[in-house]
């Protein structure tokens, strides 16, 4: 007997698209921080964008196969073309050009398995920021099978599971291995994990009746992550491997859970505004194009001030991703509802499926 499905339509949050440009200024920041230029405030706390996007990922992904029937084999079939169109052109595109342009491309990038030699102390290189995508393809691989054909009763203690597994993987291999836990997907499922719960509850209705608990979660994962940050100012300990992800994922879940349940405020306005919008829908590629045009402008132009190479490299990043948006994507992305439209969303409503995370290292 099938056990009954939650899910009513998929709503669209316009204020996630403003999290995820949020998510992704964050890392543009970091590695302009790693270029020399000074940012006020934790530079290093940019980094954690990644963690954000993993949470928005796992929450918008989960959402989109709640909505389907259980073991519906036509829904995971519109999963994956849907997903393939969103993703795929631009990223073997990027990777044929700087082929073309003379750029070594190891043969790992071409089946989205780079993450796992880059755990194992090989050399990031110029493509090395697609590491997260790599993270996320593998987790895409095998999740819609576990929404569709897992009895959702169930679908909550694999999900808790799920974040036990992860920590003890990073436990053991902290303590016992040089393997780099930050790029592995076996040790980043946290954020994953914790923004799917966000869908479960979300698709069950019963959300906002956590709100209280998501704001105490909030405020104690931020008191230890700004306490592990004073404390230990980035030194790679045990302790700090082992335990940040956990808070990361705890912290932005919580956020984004007590931004969807919020009435309207000025936060909710910022984040859901025009521009905020705009900068969400173009994140993918301003993931995949700003570390290669901050490189060049800060390369190029190393005769000028840092100021003036950021805003340069800035500049040259949202051109070239604008240009890729209006040119290249969003024609290819409309063929998604011709090829493979979504079951149960209604006419207009856009797929809200989330982005690339960028990378943050």
């Amino acid at each position: 007997m099938t056990s009954p499905s939650y899910s009513p339509p998929r709503k669209y949050f316009p204020e996630l698209d403003g999290v995820r440009a949020v998510a992704a200024i964050m890392v543009i920041l970091f590695h302009l921080s790693q270029l020399g230029v000074r940012i006020p405030g934790p530079a290093s706390f940019g980094e954690t964008g990644v963690d954000l996007f993993f949470v928005l990922s796992g929450f918008l992904i989960t959402g989109i196969l709640l909505k389907a029937r259980e073991r519906d084999w036509e829904e995971v079939r519109t999963f994956y073309i849907r997903r393939s169109l969103r993703i795929f052109p631009l990223y073997y595109a990027y990777l044929i050009v700087a082929s073309a342009l003379g750029a070594s491309i190891a043969g790992w990038h071409w089946v989205y398995l780079q993450n796992v030699p880059i755990a194992f102390g090989a050399p990031m290189g110029n493509t090395g920021h697609f590491w997260s995508l790599a993270v996320e393809e593998q987790f895409y691989f095998v999740w819609p099978f576990v929404v569709m054909f897992l009895p959702r009763r169930w679908l909550q203690t694999a999900l808790w599971s799920m974040l036990a597994v992860t920590f003890l993987c990073r436990v053991a291999l902290v303590e016992f291995t040089h393997i780099e836990v930050y790029y592995l997907t076996i040790t980043r499922l946290d954020g994953l994990a914790a923004g799917a719960i966000l869908a479960l509850h979300h698709s069950r209705g019963t959300l906002a009746r956590h709100r209280n608990k998501m704001m105490v979660l909030a405020v104690i994962s931020f008191v230890l992550v700004g306490w592990e940050g004073l404390r230990f100012r980035g030194a790679a300990l045990p302790f700090v491997q082992i335990t940040k992800f956990s808070l990361f994922a705890c912290f932005y879940a919580s956020f984004v859970g007590l931004l969807l349940t919020s009435k309207r405020n000025a936060l909710t306005t910022v984040f859901a505004s025009r521009p905020m919008r705009w900068l969400g829908r173009i994140s993918y590629g301003l993931y995949v194009f700003h570390p290669q045009m901050l490189r060049l402008c800060f390369g190029y132009l190393h005769a000028y001030s840092a100021l003036v190479r950021a805003c340069a490299g800035l500049s040259a990043t949202l051109a070239i991703t604008s240009l890729s948006w209006y040119a290249f994507e969003r024609p290819l992305l409309r063929l998604k509802d011709r090829i493979a439209p979504e079951k149960g969303s209604p006419p207009g409503v856009r797929d809200e499926v989330g982005e690339a995370v960028p990378q943050s290292r």
